[in-house]
This record gives C-alpha cells, sequence and structure tokens, in this order.
C-alpha cells in the first residue's frame, strides 16, 4: 500500500481534511506568513526545486563569461605593448645619449689647447729659473698650480688672475730655487681650462735643471 500524506486545513468550522498526496507528490510550500512550524516525531525531509534560469539570465551569464575572458585577452595584450614600448624607449634614450657623448667630443676636440714646453733655464747667479708654457691648440687660460714634490725647495710666481694663453703663443713660469738650480728637484701640476670651461691638468717636472711634461689629463 502507497503511503499518503494528509493535509489538514484550519477553518471557522474546525480542522478539516484539505488534499490527500501520495509521497512521491511534489508539495509547493509559501512559509512568507509562517509562525512556526512544528516538527513532527520522524524526520521531516523537505526536497527543493531550483527554479531554471530564463532566457535572459543564462543570456547574461554567457555575456559575463565572454567579457571576463576578452578582459584578460586585452590587459595580456596591453600589457606586452607597455613592455614593448618600454624597450623601445630605452633603445631611443640609449641613442641620445650616444650621440650627446659624440658631440661632446666632437666639442672638446674643437676647442682643446695643447700646453707643451719649448723652452726652460736657470741662472746660476742668482738661482732664478723659468719655464716656458707654449700653445699649439686652441685658446687656454692658465688658472695656477699645485705642489706635488719639493716643498719649500723653490717657489714660483703667481698671478691674481687667470692668465690667457692664445693658440699659438706662450706664457712664461718664472721662479727660484733656495739651492743651485742644477741640485734641485721639484714636480708641480698646472691647472687650466679651455673656452668651453673644460678643465685641464699637465704634470712638469724639475729635475737638475732638466724639464719634462710628465702627462695631461682631460677632466
Amino acid at each position: 500500500m502507497q503511503d499518503k500524506i494528509i493535509i489538514l486545513k484550519n477553518t471557522k468550522n474546525g480542522i478539516v481534511k484539505d488534499t490527500i498526496v501520495s509521497v512521491q507528490d511534489t508539495i509547493h510550500l509559501n512559509l512568507e506568513n509562517l509562525v512556526k512550524l512544528q516538527k513532527p516525531d520522524e524526520d521531516l525531509v523537505v526536497h527543493t526545486i531550483t527554479e531554471p534560469l530564463s532566457g535572459v539570465e543564462l543570456f547574461g551569464i554567457w555575456v559575463g563569461a565572454i567579457l571576463a575572458v576578452v578582459t584578460i585577452i586585452y590587459t595580456m595584450i596591453q600589457f606586452k605593448n607597455l613592455l614593448k614600448n618600454d624597450n623601445e624607449l630605452q633603445s631611443q634614450i640609449n641613442e641620445l645619449v650616444k650621440l650627446n657623448n659624440l658631440f661632446e667630443r666632437r666639442l672638446r676636440m674643437s676647442v682643446k689647447p695643447r700646453i707643451w714646453k719649448n723652452n726652460s733655464g736657470y741662472n746660476g747667479t742668482d738661482y732664478t729659473f723659468h719655464i716656458q708654457l707654449n700653445n699649439r691648440g686652441e685658446r687656454a687660460f692658465y688658472r695656477g698650480f699645485e705642489l706635488l714634490e719639493g716643498e719649500g725647495t723653490f717657489w714660483i710666481q703667481e698671478w691674481s688672475q687667470d692668465i690667457t694663453i692664445e693658440k699659438g703663443k706662450n706664457i712664461q713660469l718664472s721662479g727660484k730655487t733656495f739651492q743651485h738650480p742644477r741640485d734641485s728637484y721639484f714636480k708641480i701640476k698646472i691647472l687650466y681650462y679651455d673656452d668651453e670651461s673644460y678643465q685641464y691638468e699637465t704634470v712638469i717636472e724639475w729635475d737638475k735643471s732638466k724639464v719634462r711634461f710628465l702627462e695631461t689629463n682631460e677632466l
């Protein structure tokens, strides 16, 4: 015998039988105004049925999924393009740096002075000496010297302002040693710059009346 469920209904005439259903039937309950649900002694099993989605809802879900995929693809493409643009920008910056360095080297060569020794000598009576600074390059501005070796053995004339050495011209450093120049030794570094304010230094050595220009450095 098949189990059945009897649905009772409370009316003004008392509790009456409303519906008889099989346990295999589906019961739809509206619980909106339910105040209290009395649980029976035995387990109550309720099977709920999900309402199927409408065509519009299904379409919205598919559109959302497609848009999500498109967004991911677009983001990946934009990221790739950004990396490409960064590489191109860095390449352009590197080229500009190379061009700037090339321009600076050419500019420096066009204004570079070349200081060299053409004449030097001394007086054995009063121990005075001179060193001639000749310029066979572009115009230079002599601004002084620094002592490297021989402190207290000589002095050299100094000027209160920078001295111009024109191209093909020279200036003369004059000084005095405290013993015979043939027995003296000192080393100095002369400082000068060009028309574009590039700085230079040349190391000069006096060794027993022999003068040598040891090296010139571009700063």
